[in-house]
């Protein structure tokens, strides 16, 4: 190989490393792969946002819009206006769980992918943390439904994965919560967001990753620390397109015996005025990527427990390697 392939190998295997996600498609545009084969382009960048632009606000999609829902559950949405260079959402009451269907401001996603964003959520002062319950913001990951009115809505059919920040079952602190929903059986766990402590107004950074079709990761980066696998999910039943993006909720307090478990359908019919919402989302960029796997983990099991006596099972230490900075 002459050295001045040699010397571009390198530095391209160094800013695979080094570089990140987003700023990939950037490098690598026009490259090429250590055998002389042009590097593939990465589609995605141009899905990727950094909110200092209002016009942006137009490519993004907004669930309720798509699918016919008579009322916009959230009270401010902007880019770039509110708060300089951010996306703000700030949400009526409303949720996700079962066939409760809330806010989701996204962009369509074919194949495989990495997502990644960086934000605050906090309560509607922006002093501190929601101190409503389940009032939470973040990366969320849903199968689409062929419905364009209320009238093509059936009980049973929500199918998503989220990672978000915010105050879940401890209104006042800040907490994670994970859920993946099979056809409106909606599964959450919820863990504390700092350690030991959070600063008054913590920024979040979250990551979710779709591998092989079928392997959701989720990742997040306290701050002042390294990217770490938080979950691993894995989606068979997921289509080929997903709706990508990201998402708030508030005030379940007010949604609790009211709309659930008996009136779900009611809920997503009804824009909540008179609840208790408490949540003040600021996005200082979205990224979307492709994943680029090492040729040694092709094949693996991404999304199952690893095992070092399994040779199919990866390392949270291996997809560090490709997922995180």
């Amino acid at each position: 190989m002459p050295l001045r392939r040699l010397g571009f190998v390198l530095a391209l295997a160094f800013a695979m490393v080094w570089t990140p996600l987003w700023a990939r498609c950037v490098l690598f545009a026009d490259s090429f792969e250590p055998d002389g084969a042009p590097f593939p382009a990465d589609d995605l960048c141009a899905l990727s946002d950094h909110f200092d632009d209002p016009v942006t606000l137009s490519d993004w999609q907004r669930l309720y819009q798509v699918e016919g829902w008579p009322h916009d559950q959230l009270e401010t949405w902007d880019i770039d206006q509110t708060a300089p260079g951010q996306m703000t959402l700030m949400p009526y009451t409303s949720s996700w769980y079962q066939d409760l269907r809330g806010v989701l401001v996204f962009k369509p996603v074919t194949g495989d992918f990495v997502v990644d964003t960086r934000f605050t959520a906090t309560n509607r002062a922006g002093s501190g943390a929601p101190n409503a319950l389940y009032s939470l913001a973040g990366i969320f990951i849903r199968a689409p439904r062929p419905i364009e009115s209320p009238d093509d809505w059936t009980p049973g059919g929500e199918n998503y994965v989220f990672l978000s920040a915010g105050a879940a079952d401890a209104p006042g602190s800040y907490q994670h919560e994970v859920k993946t929903t099979i056809d409106s059986d909606s599964i959450l766990q919820i863990s504390s967001a700092c350690d030991p402590a959070c600063p008054a107004v913590p920024v979040f950074e979250l990551r979710a990753a779709r591998l092989d079709g079928v392997h959701l990761i989720l990742l997040l980066r306290p701050a002042g620390g390294d990217w770490r696998v938080h979950r691993r999910y894995r989606r068979d039943d997921f289509p080929a397109t997903l709706q990508v993006g990201l998402t708030t909720y508030t005030d379940w307090a007010s949604i609790q015996g009211v709309y659930w478990p008996g009136d779900q359908f009611g809920h997503n019919m009804t824009l909540i005025g008179d609840g208790n919402p408490d949540l003040l989302a600021r996005f200082e960029h979205v990224n979307y990527a492709r994943p680029r796997i090492p040729a040694a983990l092709a094949g693996r099991d991404f999304s199952a427990p690893y095992d070092p006596a399994d040779p199919t099972t990866v390392s949270d230490a291996e997809l560090l390697q490709f997922l995180g900075d």
